[in-house]
C-alpha cells in the first residue's frame, strides 16, 4: 500500500463492558490501527454516553424513537463514518494479533478484492495455528460463509449503495452479502484467524433460532426446501430420544419457523442477548 491504509471501526453496543474495553485497545495495538472508532449507542443512557465518551471514539446516537434493528444501527453509523473504508466490529472480538488488519487488508488488495472478514477458528479446527484464507465466489456462498459482522472490512461507499435490509432480524451480515454477491458478482476473502476470539457470553437457542430462519429466508433459500425443515426435524427427534430436550426444542423451533416461512415473512425483534 503506497499510501496509510484510512479506515473508521464502527462498533454497535448498548453498554460498555470490560469485553468492549479489550477491544478498543486491540484496535488501536493494530499495526495498521483505525482512523476513528465510531460506537452506535442504542441505550438511550446518558452515562453509557459518557462512559463510551471515554473509550475515545465518536458517538453516534441511535434514533430514539425507532425499534432496535442491527441492520439499521450499521446504516446509521456508516451514514456518519468519514474514512473510505468501514471496519464493522463485534464489541464483543479480541484481535490478538497486531497485523491482523495488516495482513488482511494486504490479501485482499493482493487478490483484486475489495471486502474482507475474519472469523474465529471453529471448534473442529482447534488445533489451527496460522490463519487460513478463502476466497468466496458467489457460486460458494452457502448462507453462512458470506460476511461476518463480528469483523469484516468494507468500502463505504458499497456499503451505502448496498444497504444492510431493515427487514432482516438477524444473519444481517449474510444477508448483505447475498445482494453483494448477487449484484456485484464479485468474490470476498474469508480468513479464519487462530488470534481472533470471539466472546460473546450471551449466545443462546433464542438466537440461534433467529439466525438459522433468517439466513434461510433473507440470505439462501435452499435452506427453505422441504429436506431442510425435515433434517432439522429429525434432530430435534434425535436430541429427544438421547435426553437433551432443550437442543430437541431448539431445533424444533428452527424446523417450525422454516415451514412457517413458506406462509409468511418471518418477524422478530433484533436484540442484544
Amino acid at each position: 500500500m503506497s499510501e496509510p491504509w484510512r479506515y473508521t471501526a464502527l462498533i454497535r453496543t448498548d453498554h460498555v463492558s470490560e469485553l468492549l474495553k479489550q477491544t478498543v485497545m486491540a484496535l488501536r495495538a493494530q499495526a495498521m490501527p483505525p482512523t476513528e472508532i465510531l460506537f452506535v449507542d442504542s441505550s438511550g443512557k446518558a452515562e453509557v454516553a459518557v462512559a463510551l465518551g471515554e473509550l475515545g471514539g465518536r458517538l453516534v446516537t441511535y434514533p430514539k424513537d425507532q425499534p432496535f434493528n442491527f441492520a439499521k444501527a450499521i446504516n446509521v453509523g456508516v451514514a456518519q463514518a468519514s474514512e473510505p473504508y468501514v471496519l464493522v466490529v463485534s464489541s464483543h472480538v479480541h484481535l490478538g494479533e497486531p497485523t491482523l488488519v495488516q495482513d488482511g487488508v494486504s490479501e485482499m488488495l493482493a487478490k483484486g478484492l475489495e471486502v474482507v472478514y475474519w472469523c474465529a477458528v471453529p471448534e473442529t479446527h482447534r488445533h489451527q495455528r496460522k490463519a487460513e484464507s478463502t476466497t468466496i465466489s458467489p457460486q460458494d456462498f452457502n448462507g453462512r460463509n458470506g460476511l461476518s459482522n463480528s469483523c469484516a472490512m468494507l468500502p463505504r461507499e458499497r456499503m451505502r449503495e448496498i444497504e444492510f435490509r431493515e427487514e432482516v432480524f438477524s444473519a444481517e451480515d449474510q444477508a448483505w452479502a447475498a445482494t453483494y454477491f448477487q449484484r456485484q458478482r464479485r468474490s470476498i476473502l474469508r480468513i479464519e484467524h487462530p488470534q481472533l476470539v470471539y466472546a460473546n457470553p450471551n449466545v443462546n437457542a433464542r438466537k440461534t433460532i433467529n439466525e438459522e430462519i433468517a439466513i434461510a429466508y433473507f440470505a439462501y433459500r435452499r435452506g427453505l426446501w422441504p429436506d431442510q425443515i425435515v433434517a432439522r426435524a429429525l434432530r430435534a427427534l434425535l436430541a429427544a430420544v438421547r435426553g437433551r430436550p432443550d437442543r430437541a426444542s431448539m431445533h424444533w423451533h428452527i424446523a417450525k419457523g422454516l415451514f412457517m416461512a413458506w406462509f409468511k415473512a418471518p418477524r422478530a425483534q433484533s436484540k442484544y442477548y
